[in-house]
């Protein structure tokens, strides 16, 4: 009989301790456990985040990179550099430059002094010329906007003259 006792009295003492020591211990574990898994995600999220950014820096650092910057928008105006440049296209595509006309302006936004050069150009020669023109001009490494395009017919000859403005950057 005292067997008995001692049998029902360990089940009962396991049940109570089960219930009021295991069971409440288990479920904080629990809830640890998913707090951990969620951190783990949050660090692994972060850790492809910083990756991604470190890849980007090196990528911007690449001096390829920054040369091309640099030549798509020089840090001076170098208005001598950009008639040559608008002289030399225009020569390529078979146009003449018969006038340049340069207006530099400023724009601020956002702590970048970002320096705007309209330009408006007068050219002459054929309609083949003006499309290889505006397609080198798209193409160059420097950032150059086309802003309008004007062009009269020829009157003698075959030469159209060609009325171009167009926007240049530096810093």
């Amino acid at each position: 009989m005292n067997r008995f006792f001692l049998s029902i009295f360990l089940i009962g003492s396991s049940l109570i301790f089960g219930t009021f020591v295991a069971l409440p211990r288990f479920q904080a574990f629990s809830v640890v456990q998913r707090e951990l898994q969620v951190k783990q995600a949050e660090l692994e999220s972060r850790e492809s985040y910083f990756a991604l950014l470190k890849d980007l820096q090196d990528r911007i650092n690449a001096e390829e990179l920054v040369a091309k910057i640099d030549a798509a928008i020089p840090n001076d105006s170098q208005l001598p550099g950009l008639y040559d440049f608008l002289q030399s296209m225009a020569a390529r595509s078979g146009l003449s430059l018969r006038s340049i006309v340069v207006a530099p302006q400023t724009t601020q936004g956002q702590g970048v002094r970002l320096r705007r050069i309209a330009t408006s150009l007068q050219l002459g020669g054929s309609y083949e010329g003006l499309k290889v023109f505006l397609s080198s001009l798209l193409r160059a490494s420097r950032m150059t906007d086309i802003d309008s395009i004007n062009f009269s017919s020829p009157s003698a000859g075959t030469a159209f003259v060609f009325n171009i403005r167009t926007t240049s950057y530096s810093y």
